[in-house]
């Protein structure tokens, strides 16, 4: 199973299509809009198998800093060293090793999954800043870990 990573400047509406997708199932229905995918000002890293997209990173840069924001593997593809490679990509080919990396990454029933990622590329959690969509979970969008109220924390991740 051999996929390819590469940078997407403006994703098809069949890409739209898929980010959203896999959105979806990872974080919830409506956590990210194909608007979300559109913005011009965030770097758009794709994973691919035979033509469909399989995970994405997603992240905002400044001159010295940069935020990873989102990163998504599908379900079927995720523990196959996708993220790892997305961001592998992504620090090789977009960064000079000397900025300021953040990352934030969701916690529930004290599980971090993008928190071992994280700690692969050298960020350390830095601060446990709640549970900060606990206005908006299942308001502003459906997210899958919501039972009778929010569960997921935010930790946020810094080198």
């Amino acid at each position: 199973m051999s996929f390819k990573i590469r940078e997407i400047k403006n994703l098809n509406p069949s890409h739209l299509h898929q980010c959203v997708k896999i959105s979806n199932s990872v974080f919830g229905i409506g956590y990210h809009s194909n608007e979300y995918f559109i913005y011009k000002k965030i770097d758009k890293i794709i994973a691919f198998y035979k033509g469909e997209i399989i995970g994405f990173l997603i992240v905002k840069k400044s001159i010295k800093t940069i935020i990873i924001d989102s990163i998504a593997i599908a379900k079927d593809w995720q523990r196959k060293k996708i993220g790892t490679s997305l961001l592998s990509f992504y620090f090789k080919e977009k960064t000079t090793g000397k900025e300021k990396v953040s990352a934030y990454a969701w916690k529930v029933k004290n599980n971090t999954p993008a928190g071992k990622l994280n700690s692969k590329f050298g960020l350390k959690p830095i601060e446990n800043l709640g549970k900060i969509w606990e206005e908006k979970c299942n308001v502003s969008f459906h997210c899958i870990h919501y039972t009778n109220s929010c569960k997921c924390e935010c930790i946020y991740f810094s080198n």
